[in-house]
């Protein structure tokens, strides 16, 4: 849900039938920082910025995102802190959000589209940037691995299309680059489809770990290449069948980047995602 749309909807919610507000609140509570700052509130009452900042271990921008976000079932008060409003405590309280807290984001979800979810990595990407003890090290790790497949293959991706490169000096190089081009291509695209700031250490955390469709890809480069039979004419239809389904995914978890970084729709971050791979195309068969 985008947040312009998500603002639209609390704007109105006065006007909201109790079962549509409730529906309107678990909207909000899809995010799992937003999940936490309801947690917080409802065990400590009230809460500082600086507070809210320290235990959820975000950037201010995004903790402002956040807040702004939920108004007006989170508002300020006298003394400067944040707190749950009486609107708010009503529905934590009849929507038993406890209970809510503990089931999967999937849970509402049933069949192929609780699948399509779970392949995005968007779930996971979720669940991952509730704690920085977790983040950090699992995106280190993903972006090192990135980093030797691409050294041991010689081959690099140009935003999200793969090039060989001459040498594994050279590609290693390149992918440290691509890292943080994808990074600054996607806190602009964020910025310019939410018009606001916020998020941007989610998505420089979260991108290597999203990169995993990609790292499949050279894995398999690597194995295949090691047996000598990545030029093979037999394995071409497999090799080509596994680039483009690897790519549609590689897609997805880009835009689940924005979505989990930036609380935009689908919609606008698959649209990046397009965007993104027509350019990446061109400058692939350009370079």
């Amino acid at each position: 849900m985008a947040a312009e749309k998500g603002s639209n909807l609390v704007s109105m919610s006065n006007g909201l039938e109790p079962r549509d507000e409730k529906l309107l609140f678990y909207t909000l509570l899809k995010n799992p920082v937003r999940r936490q700052i309801i947690t917080l509130l409802k065990e400590n009452g009230a809460m500082a910025a600086t507070e809210l900042k320290r235990v959820l271990g975000i950037s201010v921008g995004t903790l402002y995102y956040h807040l702004e976000f939920m108004h007006p079932y989170v508002v300020k008060t006298s003394k400067r802190k944040y707190a749950l409003s009486d609107r708010g405590l009503r529905l934590v309280e009849s929507m038993k959000v406890s209970d809510f807290l503990a089931e999967s984001s999937l849970g509402t979800l049933q069949g192929p589209r609780r699948f399509l979810l779970a392949l995005s990595l968007n779930p996971l990407l979720d669940r991952i940037q509730l704690s920085n003890a977790t983040l950090i090290p699992v995106s280190i790790l993903s972006a090192m691995l990135y980093l030797l497949l691409s050294w041991r293959v010689s081959n690099s991706q140009v935003l999200l299309h793969f090039v060989q490169m001459p040498s594994p000096e050279l590609a290693l190089l390149m992918s440290a680059g691509n890292i943080l081009l994808l990074f600054a291509v996607l806190t602009l695209a964020g910025l310019a489809a939410s018009m606001r700031l916020g998020g941007e250490s989610i998505i420089l955390g979260t991108l290597p770990i999203a990169l995993t469709p990609s790292n499949i890809v050279l894995t398999y480069f690597a194995v295949m290449s090691g047996f000598g039979l990545l030029s093979k004419p037999v394995v071409a239809p497999f090799t080509m069948g596994l680039y483009v389904f690897n790519h549609l995914w590689q897609m997805t978890a880009i835009s689940a980047v924005l979505v989990s970084a930036k609380g935009i729709s689908w919609e606008r971050s698959v649209a990046v995602s397009v965007a993104l791979s027509y350019v990446s195309l061109f400058i692939s068969q350009n370079f």
